[in-house]
């Protein structure tokens, strides 16, 4: 609806102008609503994840402080260990060794040769390696298989053998202990190679 030129609005024009003007006025409040709406939901989900960020956060705060203070005893132990080491010079401390049966499944290995030892001992460092070889070195031309020597430290503990066995290769890779083979060649033994010292 238009105004005829060089006339006055009438009353019915105002009339519809106004209720358009209206209905535009809904239309834009309605619109801002909705957008009120979608920015106070998204404001909700960012507190949200604000929230679960900074539990996340204190929970990693925490657990830092617990690895922290662990490897803090962890590393007095150490040097408690070597100072007690040290203090006591290559005096060898003697094992209390668990009693076991002789395996019976143990064959004499074939072929056995001693090995000339070095005029140097081998210097061997770590409180599990050197007590592998105190146990190795108590009989040393006996061949110990890794179950025996794991019984003899761990007694029946779980996975004794496995970590007996890897001890054994890493002495045997520095020469200090021999590998050898059941006749059937299924089975693996360790016997002393050379002189040693705890480092």
């Amino acid at each position: 609806m238009s105004l005829i030129d060089g006339g006055a609005p009438s009353p019915d024009w105002v009339a519809l102008d106004m209720e358009a003007m209206l209905r535009e006025c809904d239309g834009t409040v309605a619109s801002k609503d909705d957008e009120l709406r979608r920015l106070e939901q998204a404001i909700e989900a960012l507190k949200g994840k604000m929230t679960k960020v900074t539990e996340e956060r204190q929970q990693a705060v925490l657990a830092r402080q617990k690895a922290k203070h662990v490897l803090d005893k962890l590393h007095s132990a150490i040097e408690e260990a070597s100072g007690l080491r040290a203090s006591r010079g290559h005096s060898f401390s003697r094992l209390r060794l668990v009693h076991t049966a002789p395996d019976p499944a143990a064959e004499a290995p074939a072929d056995i040769k001693p090995v000339a030892a070095p005029f140097a001992p081998i210097r061997i460092a770590g409180l599990r390696s050197i007590a592998v070889m105190q146990v190795v070195s108590g009989d040393p031309r006996r061949s110990w298989s890794a179950g025996e020597v794991g019984r003899l430290l761990e007694g029946e503990a779980e996975g004794a053998e496995r970590r007996t066995r890897c001890l054994l290769d890493n002495l045997h890779k520095r020469s200090v202990l021999e590998k050898v083979y059941s006749t059937d060649g299924k089975r693996t033994y360790y016997r002393l190679a050379a002189a040693w010292e705890a480092a």
